[in-house]
């Protein structure tokens, strides 16, 4: 384990007994791996094989650029710079950091991600291990494993819609963060989930019956946090919550 990420954890965490794979520690709070977390993380881990060949192969033909171009306007989003600490909720293979603005020099990033999928964060770290400074947690959202003010960048993207406490994840991504930091959480739309996920042949038995309400989410925002704004991005089938600390 990097000095980096020991010294981000919090104090009460005993890095003596955690449990190490692939190089990630794990710590999933039990309290958190049932419901639709459990469901979902299933769900991940179990795409996690093909994940990124079917997004760049059957997603491009479908899509076309559509899903890049959207990729890199939600980054755009963000407050860059060179030499600051990022954290990637739900980082997934971490596709979003391909997107990262060019002007930025990523070998002086720190990079955090978590997951509750330790398929996907296989995939992650084998993809960027190379090319990043990058530290993975196996973690959940709502019990993120940091220190208070943190991070300069915390941003998350696609999970949070069926999150089993939508309002505590957003309470740990706000502790993370440092003071004035902007933060992003940005997932699909109600509209494409039942469009895609509703009748997609390997995705409908996990979306089954599910919805999502995306101003009850956005009520979940603490009222003191400042600039919050909602963006509707590719044709409408994804949103984009920014607000700072």
């Amino acid at each position: 384990m990097n000095t980096g990420l020991k010294d981000k954890f919090k104090p009460d965490i005993n890095l003596d007994i955690i449990t190490i794979i692939n190089e990630i520690p794990v710590l999933l709070n039990k309290k958190f791996i049932s419901g639709d977390n459990e469901k979902f993380m299933g769900m991940y881990n179990w795409i996690s094989h093909g994940y990124d060949i079917a997004e760049t192969i059957i997603g491009k033909i479908k899509y076309g650029n559509e899903i890049d171009k959207m990729r890199n306007e939600m980054m755009q989003k963000l407050e860059w710079k060179d030499n600051i600490s990022v954290l990637y909720v739900s980082i997934g293979t971490g596709k979003d950091l391909q997107f990262i603005p060019n002007n930025i020099d990523k070998t002086t990033l720190n990079i955090f991600g978590v997951d509750i999928s330790s398929g996907m964060l296989k995939k992650c770290k084998k993809k960027f291990k190379r090319t990043r400074n990058l530290s993975l947690v196996n973690c959940c959202a709502e019990d993120l494993p940091f220190k208070d003010n943190s991070f300069d960048i915390v941003f998350h993207v696609g999970g949070i819609n069926f999150f089993n406490d939508k309002q505590l994840a957003i309470s740990e991504m706000v502790r993370v963060a440092k003071p004035n930091t902007k933060l992003l959480i940005a997932d699909e739309t109600r509209d494409y989930i039942d469009v895609q996920y509703k009748k997609g042949t390997f995705s409908k038995k996990y979306f089954k019956d599910k919805t999502f309400d995306l101003k009850a989410l956005a009520m979940l925002i603490p009222a003191d946090l400042k600039e919050q704004q909602t963006d509707l991005l590719w044709n409408n089938k994804f949103y984009c919550i920014t607000f700072r600390k």
